[in-house]
């Protein structure tokens, strides 16, 4: 505070000449003064003098400090705004990056004034302190649709092929004070669009899968109203009838239980023991077992887990069924239930016909059936039901094979 302190010795050197001045003239007139009320009176206004110069000290040192109290003041606000400001721009990041939507929001300058990180992530870029949108947006028919809503003021939307993913860009015009902005909005629709495939691949395969024993029925039930078969024949024709039959009947509930294992719906849960469902499952597949003169080894130790029963047998069903189906005459079966941590270690393996390399990434897939397979029965949706059961318990599956040696499940549950 260089000021005050030159104001405070000023003040002070006034002050002290005053004072010496007063003495002076005191001890000069003294001898003269007979009067006490004159030497009052000059005492009185030399008093005055000295209070005035205080007082003009204080104002002038008022007038000093209220400046830069203001501007302590004017900082401290400015100070609380910025913060303000930041939290504002935090909570509308936050905001949007949940929402899955890129946003770009663009002034009447083409300048960048907002960008969240779902946008950045889109298209694949880095930080860059750059307002310039062209160096964000490299796509040219991209900035032609942002071009041309600065100049139609009309609203845009378009989809693109952007870095092998299926992105709609929405340019949304907006004015204000006679000043257009631009707020550019990316939607990628890649899975909703692979979804749909799915869905229509589903059903275009659901029709097929139940068209052709449909048509079969249908064919033995004309022979049987016409009579063009009888006795024997007819058992025999029945037989077949009530085989294709059940397996509509399991492709339906395969069906919908992969489509309630989608949807996430919530089933009651209880503590299943993995070893109780394993033995009861190999007692319902007795008879292909025997068939096929199967030996099943059991190394089970005792473990359960919370879960909807249904779940925990149809897991097994599909892959134990699987480890018969695709099995060699003769063939082995090795089950292996262990404990590890806070997780339990199930191993499933036979020495069946194993799976070609080639295919391995796509056996969970629903209707994928291994090629060299498709002359033995299914409906391809055995796998991708185990896999959605492993996911929907957290769970992780594995598998390895060996053509024509063996294939082995690893599932942590």
């Amino acid at each position: 505070m260089p000021n005050q302190k030159r104001m405070f010795i000023r003040f002070a050197l006034y002050m002290g000449l005053d004072v010496t001045l007063f003495f002076l003239v005191y001890q000069m007139m003294s001898p003269r003064i007979e009067n006490i009320w004159i030497y009052f009176i000059f005492l009185t206004v030399t008093l005055l003098l000295i209070y005035a110069l205080y007082l003009e000290y204080q104002k002038q040192l008022i007038d000093l400090i209220q400046p830069q109290r203001l501007l302590k003041e004017r900082d401290y606000q400015i100070h609380i705004l910025k913060n303000e400001l930041i939290q504002k721009d935090k909570q509308i990041h936050l905001i949007t990056s949940f929402t899955g939507q890129g946003m770009l929001l663009l002034n009447d300058k083409k300048e960048i004034l907002f960008m969240n990180a779902v946008f950045k992530k889109i298209l694949q870029v880095t930080d860059s302190d750059s307002k310039n949108y062209a160096i964000w947006i490299r796509n040219q028919q991209v900035k032609d649709q942002i071009e041309e809503t600065f100049k139609t003021k009309e609203k845009s939307i378009l989809n693109h092929i952007l870095y092998n993913k299926n992105i709609q860009v929405s340019a949304i015009p907006t004015t204000d004070h006679q000043q257009i902005y631009v707020l550019v909005v990316l939607d990628d629709l890649t899975e909703k669009i692979q979804l749909q495939n799915i869905k229509r691949d589903f059903f275009s395969y659901a029709g097929h899968e139940l068209k052709t024993p449909i048509t079969i029925l249908k064919g033995y039930a004309e022979l049987i109203k016409e009579q063009v078969i009888t006795g024997n024949e007819t058992k025999e024709v029945s037989a077949k009838m009530v085989d294709l039959a059940d397996d509509m009947s399991s492709f339906v509930d395969d069906m919908l239980m992969l489509s309630r294992l989608e949807t996430f719906t919530e089933t009651p849960l209880e503590s299943i023991s993995f070893k109780e469902v394993i033995l009861d499952t190999i007692q319902t597949l007795e008879e292909p077992i025997k068939k096929k003169d199967i030996k099943v080894y059991l190394d089970l130790e005792d473990a359960s887990i919370e879960a909807d029963k249904r779940d925990i047998e149809k897991l097994f069903k599909n892959i134990i069924e699987n480890a018969i189906k695709y099995n060699k005459e003769q063939g082995s079966i090795w089950i292996q239930l262990k404990k590890k941590m806070n997780q339990t270690e199930i191993i499933i393996k036979d020495s069946g016909l194993g799976i070609p390399k080639d295919e391995m990434d796509r056996i969970f897939e629903r209707f994928y059936r291994v090629n060299q397979f498709r002359r033995i029965p299914g409906t391809g949706l055995g796998l991708s039901i185990v896999k959605h059961i492993v996911n929907k318990y957290h769970g992780n599956i594995s598998v390895e094979s060996v053509e024509n040696e063996f294939t082995k499940f690893i599932i942590l549950l």
